[in-house]
């Protein structure tokens, strides 16, 4: 191939022939192309044509071909056309604007590399915080739960010991029930919170769960052992209020106790005397109007009645004639004791010192506490006192003074009542005490 002059189309850069007019690419006018040696083309490069094959641009030609300057060079088109020198863009890589284009793209995608490389990474640190963060709470809602449940254990170990309170141990015995169940409620539902585990190779979604689980059943559990320290509280309560009313219930026991002491022994002098009395027999001697019974006086009858007057206490008696003195009496001189045994009816009078400063009110409580008193009475320092017990009337009339106590008991069988209630309506009124108020102790 001959050789040739080229120039670069100063629009796409194309190697075109220096006397071409207009680019073959692109169909640029090449003003400032020069012209074309004439002769050469026609002549010179005839014979060294002939020695190549026939050349064919690599180029295509343009679609259309602008206008021209006027006055275009003529080309022998007859004639052969030298081959024109290989396409730089393909024997020296690409061009300028398609080398910026290549590095354009090449850090794009660096660029994307590189932002998805970040992002992977910041992506990873978020999900590998996120992971540690549910492991963490899970850890701590499972330790919350075991924590509580060893606590409320306790609870509920502490409240079993309660429940085993007997009805008499307490003031309501529903109180002790309501523990029962609020126990049997803890057990079925909150006893037992075992089985809940974070695994170390556990997903996030299951240590949300296991959270979730921990926390739900700590509420329930701790709800439930509430109720059972609620019910225990009411139980202490209930327990407490009965051991007070027990003492309480022992304190008026004792007292009560006390009182009878009393009363007994109030009773066993008063048998000791009628044992006394009933072992004695009657005497009767005239003295001038009267007779002299160990000390005391008892006047002969007058009216159907005889008057007895103690000497000790100075207290007197009107008894019918018709009962007899059991002698001796007592040997301190309290008193005497008078029968009729065709009645089977007793009159017993004696006096004792009050140093106990007892009053009309507390002695008539005391009979009321010892018989079933039908009948009373209290006027001043009168106390009158009426019951029935195996079959037999028992009537006593005391004169109570702040010195000494003057009685008068009579008793009867209830079936000699329209015999004996005339005698004790007219012997009973007859009781006079002159020093149970002071006066000398005889």
């Amino acid at each position: 191939m001959a050789d040739g002059t080229w120039q670069s189309c100063p629009n796409c850069g194309m190697n075109v022939s220096e006397d071409a007019a207009v680019c073959p690419n692109c169909g640029m006018p090449l003003d400032a192309a020069p012209v074309p040696d004439r002769t050469r083309v026609a002549t010179g490069m005839t014979s060294a044509m002939d020695e190549t094959a026939t050349f064919v641009p690599s180029v295509p030609p343009a679609p259309s071909a602008p206008s021209v300057p006027s006055a275009p060079p003529v080309v022998d088109v007859s004639a052969p056309q030298p081959e024109p020198p290989h396409d730089d863009r393909r024997a020296h890589g690409p061009t300028h604007g398609h080398k910026k284009a290549i590095i354009i793209t090449a850090i794009v995608v660096a660029v994307v590399i590189v932002i998805g490389a970040v992002g992977g990474f910041i992506w990873s640190r978020r999900q590998q915080s996120e992971l540690t963060q549910a492991r963490e709470s899970c850890t701590a809602a499972v330790q919350e739960l075991d924590d509580q449940y060893a606590e409320a254990q306790k609870e509920v170990d502490e409240a079993q010991q309660l429940e085993m309170l007997s009805a008499d141990d307490v003031a309501d015995e529903d109180t002790v029930k309501e523990l029962k169940n609020a126990i049997d409620r803890y057990h079925k539902l909150s006893g037992d919170k075992s089985g809940l585990t974070c695994a170390a190779d556990a997903h996030k979604d299951v240590l949300d769960y296991v959270t979730q689980q921990a926390r739900s059943r700590a509420d329930a559990q701790r709800k439930d052992a509430q109720a059972v320290s609620k019910a225990a509280e009411a139980v202490k309560a209930s327990r407490k209020a009965q051991q007070k009313a027990d003492a309480k219930a022992a304190d008026e026991a004792a007292a009560e106790e006390k009182r009878k002491q009393e009363q007994q022994a109030a009773e066993d002098a008063r048998k000791a005397q009628r044992k006394t009395d009933d072992q004695a027999s009657t005497t009767s001697s005239a003295r001038g109007g009267g007779e002299d019974i160990d000390g005391d006086w008892l006047s002969y009858p007058k009216d159907g009645k005889r008057e007895y007057i103690n000497a000790r206490y100075g207290f007197g008696v009107q008894i019918p004639k018709d009962f007899a003195i059991v002698t001796p009496g007592p040997d301190n001189g309290d008193g005497q004791t008078f029968v009729d045994k065709d009645l089977d009816m007793r009159i017993t009078v004696s006096a004792m010192h009050n140093a106990l400063d007892t009053t009309p009110q507390q002695t008539l409580a005391t009979y009321k506490r010892e018989y079933d008193v039908s009948y009373s009475l209290i006027k001043g320092d009168v106390m009158v006192a009426t019951w029935a017990q195996d079959g037999d009337v028992h009537y006593v009339r005391e004169i109570i003074g702040d010195k000494a106590i003057s009685m008068i008991e009579l008793i009867y069988p209830e079936t000699n009542h329209a015999s004996c209630d005339p005698i004790l309506e007219e012997t009973a009124p007859t009781l006079t005490a002159p020093y149970a108020h002071g006066g000398a102790d005889r």
